[in-house]
């Protein structure tokens, strides 16, 4: 039996070494984890807020296209330069509509310059409240002295 007890004492003075990790050690580790998982939510952050102004700005281009396309279809001598609110997808959008035919403005005798310009209205960072503009020129009617 002595010699169990002199191997149980050999057995648990190695072991007496390695008590496992300290509190210190521990509350380090959990510091550690703490200021890498903040980062990590603070990029979630920045990632959704930066999604939705894409979003914004993808929305004002869609609504710039579709008026555009609406401007296209009107005939000539009844398009006007305009200003109205549209709501899309419960965000407010400002849309300005410049018909011109100067010279002055880009337009001729013979071309009528419109331009569409959609700026979103939400708030966010200042890339996102910058208008989408879209500048379309379209032929005006004109006859010549020996059309008949």
């Amino acid at each position: 039996m002595a010699h169990q007890t002199h191997k149980q004492r050999k057995a648990d003075e190695a072991a007496g070494g390695e008590r496992g990790f300290t509190i210190i050690e521990t509350c380090i580790a959990l510091l550690v984890l703490m200021v890498a998982a903040l980062s990590i939510a603070s990029l979630f952050a920045y990632a959704i807020q930066y999604n939705t102004g894409a979003n914004d700005r993808a929305t004002a281009q869609a609504i710039a296209q579709q008026q555009m396309e609406s401007l296209r279809k009107t005939p000539i001598d009844q398009i006007a330069s305009s200003n109205s609110t549209v709501t899309s997808a419960g965000r407010s959008y400002t849309v300005v509509v410049t018909a011109c035919t100067d010279a002055a403005c880009g337009g001729s005798d013979t071309m009528m310059k419109i331009t569409v310009q959609v700026t979103p209205q939400a708030g966010g960072p200042s890339w996102t409240r910058r208008p989408v503009t879209l500048i379309a020129l379209r032929g005006v009617l004109s006859f010549g002295s020996n059309y008949q």
